[in-house]
């Protein structure tokens, strides 16, 4: 008898093998480090990880560079924590960060242009446009992780840092996270995308409709 396929694992193993250059263990080593203190909000370690996996799961359909790519995933938000301190964008400061440390662990001159210029574009609220596949696939990733039950929990998890509340939280969904949807760079991300973003804006609306009742 012919045991059935598990697609799932056969997929696994393939996107392993996919990114067998990438030195993950070490580079994620690195990422945690740095954000163990920023462990509360929306943009801890445990994002960068979701960030990683639909990172894996468009590039490996787009063809994208998965070495570069998932580095960039990893690495896109350390800047996060410094980014009051020093006054400029965590993009820039994380891609800075990056230079030294990747060169440290064997990557060439390109492969590092490649995750920094990814990173300092990822964020579309400073209204810059990604210039290479691994920057659209990085933007989308990382927008998909803020739609969806995630990202109905991670915003509630920064509306409670800040002290905004149920209104804050309203608030910030009307003025970004509903809009993410149509700022997706891939058709891929913007399958994945379709039952992430019905879901947040049923529960958006479901809220304020709730929350009306003590207005």
């Amino acid at each position: 008898m012919v045991e059935p396929v598990d697609f799932a694992k056969e997929r696994e193993k393939a996107m392993s093998c996919e990114k067998s250059m990438f030195p993950e263990k070490m580079v994620d080593a690195y990422a945690r480090r740095i954000l163990e203190s920023n462990g509360k909000g929306a943009h801890t370690h445990d994002h960068s990880r979701r960030v990683l996996r639909l990172c894996m799961e468009v590039g490996q359909k787009l063809g994208a560079n998965l070495r570069v790519l998932c580095a960039a995933a990893l690495l896109h938000d350390i800047g996060r924590p410094f980014e009051r301190e020093l006054g400029k964008s965590h993009s820039v400061i994380s891609g800075e960060m990056s230079r030294e440390f990747l060169k440290d662990i064997g990557y060439n001159e390109d492969e590092i242009q490649g995750v920094v210029e990814a990173i300092r574009t990822h964020r579309f609220s400073e209204g810059l446009e990604p210039t290479s596949l691994e920057g659209k696939i990085l933007s989308d990733a990382d927008k998909l992780d803020a739609m969806g039950a995630v990202g109905v929990f991670r915003s509630i998890a920064q509306a409670s840092v800040s002290g905004t509340g149920i209104t804050g939280f309203i608030n910030h969904a009307y003025e970004k996270l509903l809009k993410l949807r149509s700022l997706l760079y891939t058709d891929v991300a913007r399958h994945l995308a379709d039952e992430r973003h019905e879901l947040l804006k049923k529960f958006v609306e479901r809220l304020r409709e709730e929350a009306s009742i003590v207005e």
